[in-house]
């Protein structure tokens, strides 16, 4: 999923295409973790033996489609604007620095799905709405209130509650108590859970860099530029190891969910493009995108039998502290 930094502020109150196109942000959102999950967990190859696709392959390979069609927006836009890459000369470092901490968040989050549950990592991701209102705290002009520390505390208890619920293949509160739930060390032992909070943390660091530039720099070109380096990374380090060959055994074994994943992830972030032209702030869409959780969760449910029921309150916890942080 494309990440930029958004510039765009409406005075006008939303109209019908806003709120479809916040509903069309939602729905891709929460579409695309599960199919990037389809598309980096173990199988079989052609042959029938067993397969599973390298994670820094399965990223390159999605976000890089992904790419490619956020580059065929930006070239219309470029034709009718030709100044778009005008003042890059501004931004080309704070592109390139985002850059690197979109290598290491994108790849990271890929690899937290192909190894863990998409119900219990999701709602994870809220946590880099914390360190986000930190940095802004420390770099920016936010201020620590009530309404923060609300949040804070709401993230942190879904967080726990998480931890109390089941993982695929355990009974019911197997082996789980409150001492262990109440350990944060107990959440980076669950599978994935250091990718996704690598992932949350590198893109709430990132936004903070795009703060800094969105004035100077056009939203569609800064994000062209910086979404750039973590596929061509990737595809170098595959064509270092040679197994570039997995692109082709992907899109012959995963070829719905690659095409749907990097869809879903453009999707999101053009509909989240309409609908700040048409009437929401972010101070608005950025939370209410939050609801995409629940659309992952019962996603995760149907598609990989994860045991969902306990994960909802959670969730709805995780959700509510990240619209307290952001609103």
């Amino acid at each position: 999923m494309p990440a930029a930094s958004i510039t765009i502020v409406s005075l006008a109150a939303p109209d019908t295409l806003g709120y479809l196109a916040l509903l069309g942000r939602i729905i891709g959102l929460g579409i695309e973790r599960p199919t990037i999950k389809a598309i980096s967990t173990a199988g079989t190859d052609a042959a029938g033996q067993p397969w599973t696709p390298h994670p820094i392959a399965a990223c390159t390979f999605s976000f890089g489609i992904a790419w490619l069609l956020l580059a065929l927006v930006v070239g219309f836009e470029w034709s009718a604007s030709p100044g778009l890459f005008s003042t890059i000369g501004d931004w080309w470092w704070q592109a390139l620095a985002t850059g690197l901490l979109f290598t290491a968040a994108f790849h990271s989050y890929v690899w937290a799905m192909s190894v863990g549950e998409v119900s219990y990592l999701t709602p994870l991701y809220a946590t880099g709405f914390v360190w986000l209102y930190v940095l802004d705290v420390l770099f920016g002009d936010a201020q620590l209130g009530w309404q923060a520390i609300g949040g804070t505390a709401a993230v942190a208890l879904g967080v726990m509650l998480l931890n109390a619920t089941p993982h695929k293949g355990e009974g019911r509160g197997a082996s789980w108590h409150w001492r262990e739930a109440l350990n944060p060390l107990n959440t980076l032992r669950q599978p994935g859970a250091i990718g996704m909070l690598v992932y949350a943390f590198g893109l709430a660091s990132g936004r903070v860099i795009d703060k800094s530039v969105s004035d100077v720099a056009p939203t569609l070109a800064y994000a062209l530029c910086n979404n750039l380096l973590p596929v061509l990374l990737g595809l170098l380090w595959l064509l270092w190891k040679g197994r570039t060959g997995e692109f082709r055994l992907i899109a012959r074994r995963r070829p719905l969910a690659l095409l749907v994943s990097a869809v879903s992830g453009i999707f999101a972030y053009v509909c989240l493009l309409l609908a700040l032209r048409h009437g929401f702030n972010p101070s608005v869409a950025e939370p209410v995108s939050q609801l995409s959780v629940f659309i992952a969760i019962a996603l995760g449910g149907l598609l990989f039998k994860e045991p969902i029921r306990a994960r909802w309150i959670p969730s709805a916890l995780v959700v509510l502290g990240a619209a307290l942080l952001l609103l």
